[in-house]
């Protein structure tokens, strides 16, 4: 005789498939209407979201948008003579140079890039890396030693992406603050936070950062970010200008001029 089969048993097993069968078509449903909503405006002759489709449909959804762009050693000698300051029929209005990083290192590039972008007819500004295991002070002191702000100039920006492997999220956060107070002391103005939309949600929302204006990166086929009240959003990592060989970060600041004059250092 065949063996008896509990069905009490089956029943579970039953269950459990309906449950994976409900999810299943719940999660295809739902990625199904987010790919609908993402190419539901694409005019190119495939459903492709290009780089050259998100550039527009960014500046679509912000008209007011500003195009700015952001540089490092990493985009090697930059050719200033030959720079393009124009993207698809937007001209590049603001650029921000990466200054320093961690308590003692500097950009390679940045003293000449700074020197050259002061002869352009755009916004500069300046950042630094932040390193989270290393001291919250020696890194302010290493910015305010290399960094000389003018009127005009954006305020000054701390680049916050990475966890740290030796401290817990609190007193990281506390060195972040540490960093911001300092600099601000230094400077007079609030400095700007960059950051990515998940180390956002991590570690700096409702944290005591709302004050901070924040400028935020993510380059997936989205129409917002969804970090609160970002002022510029790093949409691409993948731009490029003649004059510059290596593929550069392409950034909007919503608002208009008015926001951009509110990230500049006022007179002194």
């Amino acid at each position: 005789m065949p063996p008896k089969r509990n069905s009490s048993s089956w029943t579970w097993v039953i269950v459990l498939l309906s449950l994976s069968l409900v999810g299943g078509i719940f999660i295809t449903i739902r990625y199904s209407k987010w790919i609908k909503k993402e190419l539901s405006d694409y005019k190119g002759p495939s459903p492709k979201w290009t780089e050259s489709y998100k550039f527009e449909q960014v500046f679509e959804n912000f008209p007011d948008g500003i195009l700015g762009i952001d540089i490092s050693e990493y985009q090697g000698k930059i050719n200033f003579s030959k720079l393009q300051f124009q993207l698809q029929n937007r001209p590049v209005e603001f650029l921000v140079i990466r200054a320093t990083m961690g308590s003692d290192a500097m950009d390679r590039r940045f003293k000449q890039n700074w020197k050259e972008a002061s002869k352009l007819p755009l916004v500069k500004g300046a950042y630094h890396y932040y390193r989270p295991n290393e001291n919250s002070t020696k890194q302010a002191e290493n910015f305010i030693r290399t960094v000389k702000l003018q009127s005009g100039d954006l305020i000054p920006v701390l680049d916050i992406e990475k966890h740290s492997t030796i401290q817990s999220r609190e007193k990281l956060r506390e060195g972040i603050k540490n960093w911001l107070r300092i600099v601000e002391n230094h400077y007079g103005v609030k400095p700007m936070i960059y950051t990515g939309d998940r180390f956002f949600w991590e570690v700096l929302h409702n944290q005591g950062f709302d004050e901070y204006p924040i400028w935020v990166a993510n380059y997936n086929p989205i129409y917002e970010p969804e970090t609160e009240n970002w002022v510029i959003w790093q949409f691409s990592e993948k731009g490029s200008l003649d004059g510059i060989g290596e593929h550069i970060d392409l950034n909007i600041l919503r608002g208009g001029r008015f926001q951009l004059h509110k990230l500049k250092m006022p007179p002194r």
